[in-house]
């Protein structure tokens, strides 16, 4: 966007720069510590937002607990508590007011059962902290004081990216049953695209949905030997709300995969971490070396100086949109890591002479990102550097337009932007014949394809 977008922009709203820690290196460094400080991996956000905004976000729920800091200007706001899940079950609660979901303002207290906590207008150096799942929306209709003029809104907002990056009980425990091959009879959504946050989930009884829904405690992913002495009391916390749910499935459950689960997440967690210090340092690095051309070139004038500070091809590929991809790739390549680790206890099948057999024509490693897509197809795209769970709405030759998880839309994404979350038909035998995998496994998929070829030899 250009200056002049924003500016076009801030007449109809707010604009919203995403993971911006990320891309500007003076706000790398705030990031960075926030990172430090929680042991967690987090993203900023900036929101801008003009004057005398009547709604500058309507009501609606975030993924994340949020750290919001005002840095110019003022900005109303109003926090609620969580609606019951158990109202609108196929709602999914970090969510609500986004997409097709409607959290109207004046149904909050009513048909949602919520609350009002906070009724506040934050300030320049204010800082408030909401959780969760908790409604809230804003406005900046303030009034001004005296002789002043109302000034644009800025606020920075630090998100703690713990049900983001699977680091609560919920998805723990779907790990855990995937690791011991236990089909999850109590809560299903057993696809790697289904939401969890949604469906029988929000039925539960309130105190056992609480701590499953639950953020892994603070101070896991510390590596001073605190995060290690935590594993055994968090895979037991894991083993006891999994009984809670459903005691069959739970007893299906061998019973050291509850603390080799919260290890393995643990381990996941602090290479998420890693990643992002990484990519905050790198941006930090990037401020340093700019500030160091810059001024190397001071004593410069004219031509010589255009010259010495044009855009030259090795600082093209210092942008950050060049810079954050690394990153995020490796983030996906952490995330696909956790998920093979949850699936290798099933997919691995003793042969007749004891060794481990294989299937014919299995899926090229890199399926996710080069096999077709389909209208309606359960995806995650990348959105600004970090992939997100979205739907594909529209294609056009190879360009695919998606809708995200909270109702963002973003067009004209090319494929390798795009992960495809269910895996295609495979062929059964080599004569192509193929048969719908969808929601299945791999030792599934192995087992229908050998039994499609028995089939055949018998016809």
């Amino acid at each position: 966007m250009t200056l002049e977008d924003v500016n076009d922009s801030l007449k109809k709203g707010t604009v919203i720069f995403n993971a911006i820690g990320a891309h500007i290196p003076k706000l790398a460094g705030p990031t960075l510590a926030c990172c430090d400080a929680t042991s967690l991996p987090n993203a900023l956000n900036m929101y801008v937002t003009g004057a005398g905004k009547k709604t500058s976000a309507p009501p609606h729920t975030d993924r994340q607990d949020v750290v919001v800091v005002q840095t110019q200007g003022r900005k109303h706001w109003r926090v609620y508590t969580p609606p019951d899940p158990a109202l609108d079950s196929l709602a999914d609660m970090y969510a609500r007011g986004k997409g097709e979901d409607t959290l109207a303002l004046h149904d909050l207290e009513g048909r949602h059962g919520c609350r009002k906590l906070l009724d506040v207008t934050l300030n320049t150096g204010d800082v408030l902290f909401i959780p969760a799942g908790f409604p809230h929306t804003t406005d900046t209709t303030t009034d001004a004081a005296e002789g002043e003029t109302p000034d644009t809104s800025v606020h920075l907002t630090f998100n703690l990216d713990t049900h983001v990056w699977d680091l609560d009980y919920l998805s723990a425990r779907r790990l855990a049953l995937a690791r011991s091959g236990v089909p999850d009879i109590a809560l299903g959504q057993e696809r790697e695209s289904d939401n969890r946050y949604v469906g029988k989930a929000n039925l539960l009884p309130a105190e056992i949905r609480v701590d499953l829904f639950d953020a892994l405690p603070l101070g896991l992913l510390d590596e001073d030997g605190t995060g290690e002495g935590m594993i055994d009391k968090s895979a037991a916390e894991l083993e006891r709300i999994s009984r809670a749910i459903e005691e069959e499935t739970a007893e299906a459950v061998p019973p050291p995969v509850w603390r080799e689960t919260i290890g393995r997440v643990r381990q996941a967690g602090i290479e998420l971490v890693d990643i992002h210090r990484d990519m905050y340092l790198a941006a930090i690095e990037e401020g340093r070396t700019r500030r160091s051309e810059k001024k190397m070139t001071e004593h410069l004038t004219g031509e010589a100086k255009e010259r010495a500070r044009a855009m030259t091809p090795e600082k093209v590929q210092r942008l950050s949109l060049f810079r954050v991809r690394e990153y995020y790739e490796r983030i996906e390549q952490s995330k696909a890591a956790l998920i093979s680790w949850s699936r290798s206890g099933t997919t691995i099948e003793e042969g007749e002479g004891g060794g481990a057999s294989s299937a014919k024509n299995e899926l090229p490693d890199n399926w996710e990102f080069t096999s077709p897509l389909s209208l309606g197809d359960d995806v995650e795209a990348d959105l600004g550097g970090a992939f997100f769970q979205a739907k594909v709405t529209r294609i056009a030759g190879d360009r695919y337009d998606v809708e995200f998880f909270d109702g963002d839309k973003m067009d004209g994404l090319d494929r390798q932007s795009i992960k495809l979350l269910t895996p295609p038909p495979v062929p059964s035998s080599d004569d192509g014949d193929t048969f719908d995998t969808t929601g299945m496994t791999k030792k599934e998929i192995k087992k229908m394809r050998r039994k499609l070829e028995k089939k055949k030899q018998r016809g």
